[in-house]
Formats: C-alpha cells, structure tokens, sequence
C-alpha cells in the first residue's frame, strides 16, 4: 500500500499577521503596567509575586491590579474574543497603561 496522508496539527494551522506588533518596551523603569488575568493557575497568589518582583528590579514601575480590570475567561469565537480584547486594551490606556501582562498560565 503506497498512501499518503496529510496532517494537522492540534495546535492549529500557523496564521499570517494581519497587522503589526507593539514595538517591546526599552525599559520597565516608570512605566505603568496593567494585569489580564484569565481565572487560571492561582492568579492571586502569582500577580503578588510578579509584583514584588517588577518593583524589585524596576524604579518607579506601577501596577494597575487585574481586581481593576476585567477577567477574561478563554473561549468564545474570535470575533467576541477580539472585541474583549479592544475593549479591555482601551480601558488600559485610559488607565495609563504602557503594557499589559495578558492571562497567567493555564
């Protein structure tokens, strides 16, 4: 038997960027970054360590806390998931945000 047989990976098919990246951040000194949690892997108890570890290593960084901003839950089509994230994207830059830590995990 001669076949040949495609395969897909479960992670998906691999997709074209549509639009450009954020350019990183040069430093984490000052700047002001918002969390994302996602409800998974103890988010509580991680952010509290990220926190202490961010201010240890970077002058004058402020958190806004993920309790500010709205828990994302995975799921959903992609369309309601992009609206989610423009919505909470606006809201971290009304809230001064420079960057965002996007979920915990999971």
């Amino acid at each position: 038997m001669n076949e040949s047989m495609g395969v897909i990976s479960p992670a998906g098919l691999s997709l074209p960027l549509t639009h450009p990246l954020s350019k990183p951040l040069n430093t984490l000194q000052g700047k002001t970054i918002g969390e994302v949690y996602n409800n998974h892997f103890k988010g509580e108890l991680m952010f509290r360590v990220y926190r202490e570890q961010f201010h240890a290593q970077f002058e004058g960084m402020k958190i806004v806390p993920f309790e500010e901003l709205p828990i994302v839950y995975v799921g959903g089509d992609p369309m309601t998931q992009r609206k989610t994230a423009q919505r909470i994207a606006a809201m971290a830059k009304e809230m001064g945000c420079d960057a965002l830590i996007s979920g915990n995990g999971g």
